[in-house]
């Protein structure tokens, strides 16, 4: 049941609808403040709510009708789930550039590629409203904001929860409510993972590792894969605490490999990135056919499992949650 729950669409229609009728009382994004006054009578303009952002605020359309992501993480995806009229977004650059997880984009969807902004060609599509994290947007926001309305926002790489980071683009939107309905789905999910794993996770500490174009790396903090662990309560190895210069992730040598030696169970996958272009499976072939990495205790006692890895670190969604916890289940009713 709560599958159905998080992967039926929302209507574009039904978006619309909810966007008109939640724009008198809801809250903006994060602080928004209000409704714009009422359109005079026989004005054809669309009405318009003010939000507030991290570079400042923006009058956008109450029902957008052609919406732009600068993401192809975030707010793509939260777009597709929600049946938004996404006319054009971001996308990744790896083996896939649309999660399959997603509902498919609708017809004449333009793909910008991967971190390519093209200023004439964004002009060119006419949108009413252009979505997009800080990284993607902060610098060319005046340029791009002079196109049409802009509304950035902060993800997990900036430190914010990537719950709340839907929260707000479901919000800019219009469609709050069915976003927390959605997470709402989640979060019941993950408690039953929890209950239903409760032995394994109580024996067991877990390491989630990725294998990237140059190094093997532990996955930690508040990024996406890494989040999914510490909300069904799974125990990290203290490996996982290393200190490091980025709060995201420890890299690891061929040499040094032996340091997650105090993981019961490896979860790992390979690649992922926008821009993960490169040989992540040749970094894969040359860690684990080494010998230190066949003397680690999870190793040896067949404690592995390889995940997606564009649900675990390109997603940035419920859908990819989902996928993430229905993966995770399996994993530990294996041990």
């Amino acid at each position: 049941m709560v599958h159905d729950l998080l992967e039926r669409p929302v209507l574009r229609d039904e978006l619309s609808r909810r966007g008109l009728l939640t724009a008198m009382g809801a809250a903006g994004l994060l602080g928004a403040v209000g409704c714009a006054p009422a359109i005079p009578a026989g004005s054809s303009a669309p009405a318009v709510r003010t939000v507030t952002h991290p570079l400042g605020t923006s009058d956008i359309p109450v029902a957008p009708q052609r919406v732009v992501s600068l993401d192809s993480n975030g707010a793509l995806q939260v777009s597709l789930e929600l049946g938004a009229p996404l006319i054009a977004s971001e996308t990744l650059d790896g083996a896939v550039s649309l999660p399959g997880y997603l509902p498919a984009p609708p017809p004449g969807f333009t793909s910008l590629g991967f971190n390519k902004l093209n200023l004439e060609r964004l002009a060119e599509l006419g949108p009413d409203l252009i979505i997009g994290n800080m990284q993607r947007v902060e610098e060319n926001y005046s340029k791009i904001s002079a196109i049409a309305p802009t509304v950035p926002y902060e993800n997990a790489g900036r430190g914010v929860d990537w719950r709340e980071a839907v929260r707000v683009v479901g919000d800019v939107l219009g469609a709050r409510a069915e976003v927390d309905r959605r997470l709402a789905g989640y979060a019941e999910r993950a408690a039953a993972v929890a209950s239903a794993r409760a032995a394994a996770i109580q024996k067991f500490t877990v390491a989630l590792l990725r294998f990237t174009n140059t190094e093997l790396r532990i996955v930690r903090g508040g990024i996406f894969g890494s989040s999914i662990l510490g909300h069904v309560g799974v125990r990290r190895p203290a490996s996982t605490d290393l200190p490091g210069d980025n709060a995201n992730y420890v890299s690891i040598a061929e040499e040094t490999v032996g340091v997650v030696g105090d993981a019961d169970v490896i979860l790992y996958f390979i690649g992922g990135g926008g821009s993960e272009l490169g040989t992540p499976r040749a970094t894969f072939d040359r860690f684990t056919t080494g010998g230190l990495w066949q003397q680690l205790p999870a190793v040896r006692a067949g404690r592995v499992v390889e995940l997606d890895p564009v649900a675990w670190w390109d997603g940035y969604s419920v859908s990819a949650a989902t996928v993430c916890l229905d993966e995770l289940d399996k994993a530990l009713a294996r041990f």
